[in-house]
């Protein structure tokens, strides 16, 4: 047998092994794969809202207390209650608090808690990250893009919108006790506590002293 045959026979061979070790997929299949590990935004956020936000309400600290803070010591409220991604100015928190509506405006309920401080629970345009990111529970080191992080807070918003405001509208007036979760985001270089806008993550009417 000549060399080139013997040559000829051994490439084929190799080939042959090389053809049969790798791990072929239809391309199909493999687009099928693909979709499988993407990212499901409705299953993440429903999961999230459900099982996580519970806790984070239920462990709000005082709104009261955060607002004196802030008044008093700003770095020390940031840093004890306060929330923020990377070198952002905003931080953002979750707080809850209790007291009397005093005016149901168009886009959100005026409401006076302890302190004799006065509050806006938003009840139109929810929107920006600070019940994502006040909560704390959506990591941003658990997602491969920033459009999914991003889309996250948009679906909480939705979130917000759907199942919180119009049981909030629905005892809305003037006069109705409330006790209430909400989260709000305040700029460490313009730190202003009069009139923080809110929104609201859990409102149920208080039954007790506001």
């Amino acid at each position: 047998m000549s060399k080139i045959l013997k040559y000829s026979i051994g490439f084929a061979v190799v080939l042959l092994v090389l053809y049969f070790s790798l791990d072929l997929q239809q391309l199909d299949d493999y687009k099928s794969l693909d979709s499988e590990r993407a990212f499901n935004l409705e299953h993440y956020v429903a999961e999230t809202w459900e099982t996580k936000f519970p806790g984070v309400i239920a462990s709000a600290p005082d709104l009261a207390v955060i607002l004196t803070v802030l008044d008093t010591d700003p770095n020390r409220a940031f840093q004890e209650y306060g929330k923020k991604l990377g070198i952002s100015k905003t931080w953002y928190f979750i707080a809850k608090s209790r007291g009397a509506i005093e005016a149901v405006e168009d886009e959100y309920v005026v409401v006076k808690i302890a302190g004799n401080k006065q509050v806006h629970l938003a009840t139109a345009f929810i929107f920006g990250n600070a019940v994502r990111d006040g909560s704390g529970v959506v990591d941003i080191d658990d997602f491969v893009n920033m459009t999914d992080f991003n889309n996250v807070s948009i679906a909480l918003n939705t979130k917000v919108k759907e199942e919180i405001i119009p049981g909030l509208l629905k005892i809305a007036a003037p006069g109705v006790n409330i006790e209430f979760t909400g989260a709000f985001e305040i700029n460490e270089e313009k730190v202003n506590t009069n009139n923080i806008r809110i929104i609201p993550l859990s409102v149920k009417v208080n039954n007790g002293d506001s």
